[in-house]
């Protein structure tokens, strides 16, 4: 279920796609990606070798029930590494590589990428250049006027 072996690849991060992107998301995303790597625009063997990975992963998320079936199987392997100790709990969320957040809480907490466990106002203090970056992805998306209003200063 994996595309290169790595455990912490998953298809989700094949696609750039964070884990609760909508049907519609997952589309739009692999057919911009499919116009970068296509066969017919870059021949290169890194570009095919990404092809085939993006349409590995697009079968299985574009399909309802494999993506529930992909989701499980992900949950599972989670559940695995609960007591790694790279991992560090804030009630359920795992932190990203950022680590810890600092400062008091404001906003929607992400729960995803490097500030997995940080609301948006601690990630704004910290790094406003993540959040201009995050207005402009697919995974941003839900966030975009709260992200708005953060980086406005109202």
């Amino acid at each position: 279920m994996l595309t290169n072996g790595d455990p912490r690849q998953t298809y989700y991060k094949t696609m750039m796609l964070a884990e609760n992107a909508d049907a519609t998301i997952i589309s739009t995303v692999y057919r911009k990606l499919a116009q970068r790597y296509h066969p017919d625009v870059d021949s290169s063997a890194e570009a095919a070798r990404r092809m085939a990975e993006l349409n590995e992963a697009y079968t299985t998320l574009r399909d309802p029930e494999r993506r529930k079936r992909y989701d499980a199987w992900l949950a599972g392997r989670r559940d695995r590494r609960k007591s790694d100790r790279l991992i560090k709990q804030q009630g359920d969320v795992p932190y990203g590589p950022a680590g810890a957040p600092s400062g008091t809480a404001q906003g929607s907490l992400v729960d995803f990428g490097r500030y997995s466990g940080w609301t948006l106002g601690q990630i704004r203090r910290h790094d406003p250049e993540f959040l201009e970056w995050l207005m402009r992805v697919p995974a941003g998306r839900q966030y975009r006027d709260e992200i708005g209003k953060l980086l406005s200063g109202h």
